[in-house]
């Protein structure tokens, strides 16, 4: 059968491989050879391929990133000349969302006529598969949060209904229907004795995740744990186990697993695959033949370890190394079952692995914990508490929500989450005070202030675990700054995180941050050296905004937060550091229908007359970097006012308009937009990059603290 993928991904804020790593395993038993997305970045290009296929191909899968999937599904409709229907298990599943206009609900749940509806877990960004004679369009959501069931529930008995079920070819047993009967073994040894198995969410894991689409029951025996790349000093044997124990350790599962990355080794390659229990980790290495492929590699190894993670459920011995209190080839035993047509080369023991592994793994286990936030959050599915499924999820770029503070939709950088979290922290501090003013009686009562740890915290609360506060001060910087920054940097890096925990008022509590797994020595001497110190102004703790490069100065606070900060003032260090920055200047270019559909998909209000050249204009800035370039306080939008920030922020994004110190450029002869960005990050309190440049001069922490904070006070906790 003649194939063909294409993508719309303008939005790359959802990881593309691990998307087309699933969805291409999915199909991949009903197609005749290898096949791979081409993506594109505009609509013309798109339809432009899809006119093609539509000429030459027998399967053709759309998929279009979540930002433009409304878009795209409504010129699709058109493009096919259907009828419109609204599917009433979406409309059903959506009634519930009350931050959702009826309008909303209509365009979500509209299918063209013909379609058969990919339900998601919630409704929105589900998918469609339509069948004409002998050839089949189907369409789904880059969204890997609900991939998943759109394949497993929609697209896959779509695929069996038309084109026929993989297992059923007849007497003669085909290799997909063996593969399928080793799954099939394997789910009901584990139900048999009670286990469940946790694979390490590799990208090479969603091969296996789709090896159970067309099983029962697969997914009440296998969950899927986060991956996060640590793999250290050790080999990948040693690895391929560590990625085990983490997974087995970040739920409550009985069995751990893992499948590694593909390796190249001179002229071979391999990859290894690991199961592991509360004893012991096997770990097999398993090498290519010349005639496979990899993603038929990938398949024939994901099968591999659904037969080991059997083994030893059943409690048989398996050939591989184990390691437990010293590292052992497991013995090639007759109990050992059948492991399928690839020949095995078991790679020899190395001397001393165990101390190494043992290392490695306790830094896993120190910085994750029983508590960690992976293993609450899988403790929180298997417990029996509401999971994401059951509760009423966000409306994912919704132009109706607005940016959280807490409850991130996924874990981000702490400057990031900052810059969130003060605009609106700050914004509605400043209209409660301005209200508060205005409405206070002298017979008004105040409740009560919830009673707060005072003094430096022993631990600090961050995604639901309590880490040392030391550790955890270690593991934020080193987030935030990495290898590469002067010790006086760093020090003052640290000093204005505590500040910001502290001036937060949560007893140093956050969630949805990420959170490094490591730290170097010089991260933590900084931290010990300037630990519970924090700045204040007038005797309260300050606002300590930080950012990664400055637009040559840096933005003032009361431009972003509307309060009135004297300490947050426009500041320039003294030979323009920033500028000479990699990254200082970012350029991003525009199609007029790309920009329309984008300022569409933020509101369909906007006036979006016929001249293009006025949809955005820049109405005031600070003059940051030139008398017509500076940080945009604010831009008319489509006849809608707003700040700089917030068309950043809320409109274009931030991975293509990284500050808002821009300018923006329509060019009438080829109908682009072209928008400048200078700096990156929000501009307000700290630049790290001038941060260095200062600590590289001899300058320490707390003169660069002074620099950027002017007229704070550094202070400390007194029980340290």
């Amino acid at each position: 059968m003649k194939v063909r993928l294409l993508a719309l991904n303008v939005d790359k804020s959802i990881p593309f491989t691990r998307f087309q790593a699933r969805v291409v395993s999915s199909i991949k038993s009903y197609i005749d050879s290898d096949a791979s997305f081409e993506y594109f970045e505009n609509m013309k290009g798109i339809f432009l391929a899809l006119q093609s296929a539509l000429e030459n191909d027998e399967l053709i899968l759309l998929a279009s990133d979540i930002k433009n999937y409304l878009r795209f599904k409504n010129i699709l409709i058109e493009a096919l000349g259907a009828g419109i229907k609204h599917d009433p298990s979406v409309l059903n599943m959506l009634e519930s969302s009350r931050d959702m206009e009826d309008e909303q609900r209509r365009a979500f749940s509209s299918f063209p006529e013909p379609a058969e509806v990919f339900l998601s877990k919630d409704g929105l960004y589900s998918g469609f598969g339509i069948e004409n004679g002998s050839q089949y369009l189907l369409f789904v959501p880059i969204d890997n949060d609900r991939i998943d069931l759109i394949l497993r529930n929609g697209m896959v008995p779509f695929l069996n209904k038309y084109i026929g079920d993989p297992t059923e070819n007849g007497t003669q047993e085909s290799e997909y229907s063996q593969e399928t009967e080793k799954i099939r073994e394997t789910v009901r040894i584990l139900i048999q004795s009670g286990y469940l198995a946790a694979v390490n969410g590799t990208e090479n894991a969603e091969v296996l995740k789709s090896c159970g689409d067309c099983v029962e029951n697969f997914d009440d025996v296998f969950v899927f744990t986060p991956h996060v790349e640590d793999k250290g000093e050790v080999n990948v044997t040693e690895y391929a186990a560590q990625l085990a124990k983490v997974s087995l350790d970040l739920s409550a599962a009985n069995i751990g697993a893992s499948i590694s990355d593909i390796y190249t080794a001179g002229d071979t390659k391999y990859l290894c695959i690991a199961v592991a229990n509360d004893e012991s980790a096997v770990v097999r290495k398993l090498y290519m033949s010349d005639d496979e492929t990899d993603s038929e590699f990938v398949k024939s190894a994901a099968i591999e370890l659904i037969e080991l993670i059997g083994e030893k459920a059943a409690g048989l011995q398996s050939i591989g190394i184990e390691i437990s209190d010293g590292v052992k080839e497991a013995p090639q035993a007759n109990e050992k079952k059948s492991t399928g047509k690839k020949p095995m080369i078991v790679s020899a023991c190395v001397l001393g692995a165990i101390v190494v592994i043992c290392a490695v793994l306790g830094i896993v286990y120190k910085v994750q914990g029983e508590n960690g936030a992976f293993a609450q959050t899988l403790r929180s599915i298997f417990g029996g508490e509401p999971t994401t499924e059951d509760a009423a999820p966000p409306v994912e770029n919704d132009p109706t929500t607005e940016p959280t503070t807490e409850a991130q939709p996924s874990a981000m950088k702490l400057s990031d989450f900052m810059m969130l979290d003060l605009i609106n922290l700050e914004r509605n501090r400043f209209n409660a005070e301005s209200t508060t003013a205005e409405s206070t009686t002298g017979s008004a009562q105040t409740e009560p202030e919830t009673q707060k740890d005072t003094g430096a915290p022993l631990v600090i609360k961050i995604n639901g675990q309590n880490i040392e506060a030391k550790e955890a001060l270690a593991r934020l910087v080193m987030t935030e700054m990495g290898d590469g920054y002067d010790i006086e940097a760093i020090k003052a890096q640290t000093v204005v995180i505590y500040t910001y925990l502290k001036y937060r008022d949560t007893n140093f509590e956050i969630n949805g941050v990420t959170l490094s797994d490591t730290y170097n020595d010089e991260v933590m001497s900084a931290v010990e050296a300037v630990f519970g110190e924090y700045l204040t102004y007038n005797g309260e703790v300050a606002l300590t905004p930080y950012f990664q490069i400055a637009a040559d100065k840096t933005a003032g606070g009361s431009s972003v937060f509307e309060g009135d900060y004297p300490y947050l003032k426009s500041v320039q260090v003294n030979g323009n550091p920033d500028i000479s920055a990699e990254n200082y200047r970012f350029e991003k270019t525009y199609s007029l229908g790309e920009l329309k559909g984008i300022l569409l998909d933020f509101s369909s209000a906007l006036d979006l007359s016929d001249e293009p050249l006025m949809w955005i204009t820049v109405a005031e800035h600070d003059a940051a970097v030139s008398s017509s370039i500076g940080y945009v306080t604010k831009v008319n939008v489509g006849g809608v006012e707003m700040s700089g920030l917030d068309f950043c922020t809320k409109v274009i994004g931030t991975d293509n308009l990284p500050s808002h110190c821009f300018t923006v450029f329509y060019d009438d002869a080829t109908s682009e937009f072209t928008f400048t960005a200078y700096g990156k990050g929000f501009g307000v309190g700290m630049s790290q990059t001038g941060a260095n440049h200062l600590a590289s001069r001899n300058t320490n922490y707390s003169k660069i603290l002074s620099t950027y904070f002017n007229g704070t006070t550094l202070s400390k906790e007194a029980n340290v």
